[in-house]
């Protein structure tokens, strides 16, 4: 029996040998991550602009704007100082001033505490960037200033959703590493561990397609989806080695999330503009690209991955959808990228929170973006025309940009996408009130054929649809061929080519002032400069009907797109034909005429295409079960996914 006790004291005393091991190496990972913040150069201006009680003149501590709140500067600069701090400690060489620096910024943060009329910054960005500081000053902070600190701390507990249960999670570990509580830690490193999954239907978080949703049903790659990214892979190095880590299948997650999904929008070193979510402004795009490359090159270390990160790993060639964001990419390696963000009943645009993104009420409404690697849409947005958003057919009156009336979002379920891998295309039912339009956008490689159909409003202003509106350095060509279908217009790296059209055709370049104020109230209203290309299709006032077919292509490969419209029953019904491939959109029931006189029919409206000997098909509407199809007088019964599923693409093979 006594040897018994013995023995159960030796378990008890290993257990919390082992429990404080653990706390003691959480701290470590965690300040070896957070010591690559800022850089030297900004660390000694930080110190040599630091007034005598540890605040900064250029801050302005009463500010009150719910999103770029000011206070926050002077945090950042307190956790940049304890980097560069303990970035010379672990080299043998801490330098005294810039952690007496570093506490002051934090002692004046204390007797201050400064509060932000925005709940996210009391909640989590406030207790984030202390935990930091905290931690990245180790030993050299006073205990008394630690307890001035934790009631601020304090303020953040467990709870939420998707990105913002992250935050709250991973600030909650922290404290417990930093307060010596190991229950805290287990309670954030489980709150983590739950939240790195794949979302069930109807819930935010990582999408069954890999997109990532946040602020209900809505793309947020950029925004919630790169912090998401950026924590996860903090967490698992953070944790790693230690009883308190993520458990494998976690990072298997995060790395598809990367692959499948993130992966997917960079190009030419920054994020697709469509992809960013609210936050757009001035070298965002670029920022962005960075980060999530950093990241993750950073997930490879702590997974024992040997692959350096470079851009040739964003040049790949590829078609995807995202069924669950009515998203479709496209790719040809690193010679041009092309996207379409559209939206649906099920799904939500674009949004305007903390006076960000006051003019994008219309990015998801057939937004098309399209790069060749010369910067056409790097900082576009404080220079854009809102109402001209290219892809997109819109009203051009007074009327507010601002995302804050769901009444003027997108009322049809039938929106959805189609792809082999390859190649593909999507298509929407169109109506938010002010106008209404049937449109398609087809991809063949280096590409793009756009249709829109039965386009109709009722609002007594002009109806445009903007084919391109991007930065440009080079006069616009402009070739007439008698009407004006055949007529091309070339800029930049690309040809517009109109098919065929009811409406008036523009296309020129002009010198625009703009700033970002306009689009994000808290930034600076200085001059933006640029020139900026524009084509558009004006279909008048009062459309009833009206239509389009325009084609883009990539003008060094120019060659490889040889697609055509081709015959088609109904104006509902969009089809184009390539050297390999037939895409027909079927709004409605009905026929398609091949190249060689063979009839397509599918007698429910549907997404199909013809291609290497198969019949690929999608359902946007989500409603039906099966798609009967009729090819050169063979039928055909395609079974479609339900439920989760629903929407994606199925394929047979075909006889002929």
């Amino acid at each position: 029996m006594r040897l018994f006790g013995v023995m159960l004291i030796m378990v008890l005393l290993t257990n919390l040998f082992a429990a404080d091991a653990d706390l003691r190496k959480i701290r470590e990972q965690a300040a070896a991550w957070f010591s690559g913040s800022g850089t030297a150069s900004e660390a000694r201006r930080a110190l040599e602009t630091q007034q005598p009680d540890g605040s900064w003149r250029d801050v302005n501590y009463a500010d009150r704007n719910r999103g770029h709140w000011a206070p926050r500067r002077h945090l950042s600069r307190a956790v940049v100082l304890a980097a560069e701090y303990r970035r010379g400690r672990e080299k043998g060489a801490a330098d005294a001033k810039l952690r007496d620096a570093a506490v002051k910024a934090l002692g004046f943060w204390a007797a201050r505490d400064c509060t932000s009329p925005n709940w996210w910054h009391q909640s989590i960005g406030t207790p984030m960037e202390l935990c930091s500081a905290i931690l990245l000053l180790g030993d050299g902070l006073p205990s008394e200033v630690l307890a001035e600190l934790r009631p601020i701390l304090d303020r953040s507990e467990p709870g939420m959703t998707a990105q913002n249960r992250v935050w709250l999670a991973g600030i909650q570990l922290l404290k417990g590493a930093i307060f010596e509580q190991p229950e805290w830690v287990r309670e954030g490193a489980d709150a983590v561990s739950a939240e790195l999954h794949v979302a069930a239907p109807g819930m935010e978080g990582i999408q069954p397609d890999w997109s990532f949703h946040q602020h209900g049903p809505q793309l947020q790659f950029g925004n919630y989806g790169l912090a998401y990214f950026s924590e996860m892979t903090k967490w698992l190095a953070i944790l790693h080695g230690t009883r308190f880590a993520l458990p494998e299948e976690k990072a298997e997650i995060l790395t598809s999330y990367y692959h499948h999904g993130l992966r997917w929008v960079l190009f030419d070193r920054q994020m697709d503009f469509s992809a960013c979510g609210r936050q757009i402004n001035g070298g965002q795009v670029r920022a962005k690209y960075r980060s999530v490359t950093g990241t993750a090159a950073r997930l490879n270390r702590v997974l024992g991955v040997r692959h350096r990160v470079t851009e040739n790993d964003f040049r790949f060639s590829g078609s995807r959808y995202f069924p669950d964001s009515d998203f479709y990419v496209q790719r040809n390696g690193g010679d041009c990228y092309w996207s379409v963000k559209m939206s649906s009943s099920r799904t939500v645009p674009s949004e305007t929170v903390n006076s960000e993104n006051l003019l994008g009420r219309l990015a998801g409404h057939g937004a098309t973006m399209f790069m060749s690697g010369r910067g056409e849409l790097v900082d576009i947005g404080a220079l854009w025309e809102w109402r001209q958003i290219p892809g997109v057919t819109s009203v051009q009156d007074d009327s507010p940009l601002v995302c804050k009336n769901p009444g003027l979002r997108n009322k049809c379920g039938w929106v959805g996408g189609l792809s082999d891998d390859e190649i593909g295309f999507c298509a929407m039912d169109f109506d938010n009130g002010e106008v209404a339009a049937k449109k398609s956008f087809f991809f063949f490689g280096p590409g793009m054929i756009a249709v829109g159909s039965d386009i109709r409003s009722g609002v007594d202003a002009p109806v445009v649809t903007t084919i391109a509106q991007m930065r440009t350095d080079e006069e616009v060509a402009v070739h007439r061929f008698g009407d004006l279908e055949g007529t091309e217009v070339a800029n930049g790296a690309f040809l517009y080519r109109i098919l065929k059209t009811d409406g008036k055709l523009s296309a020129g370049s002009e010198e625009r002032t703009g700033n970002w104020k306009r689009v994000t109230e808290a930034l600076s209203d200085a001059p933006v400069r640029g020139r900026i290309f524009t084509c558009a299709i004006n279909h008048g006032r009062k459309p009833e009907n009206a239509f389009y077919a325009y084609q883009v292509v990539y003008l060094p490969q120019a060659a490889e797109c040889s697609a055509k419209l081709l015959e088609t029953g109904s104006e509902s019904i969009h089809a184009v034909a390539g050297k390999d491939a037939v895409m027909a959109a079927f709004h409605e029931a009905g026929t398609v005429t091949l190249p060689d006189g063979t009839v397509l029919e599918a007698k429910q409206p549907a997404l199909v295409m013809l291609r290497n000997g198969r019949i690929y098909a999608a359902d946007p509407g989500r409603k039906r079960k099966i798609l009967d199809v009729v090819l050169a007088g063979r039928k055909y019964r395609l079974p479609f996914p339900q439920g989760a599923e629903a929407g994606r693409t199925v394929s047979v093979p075909a006889e002929r």
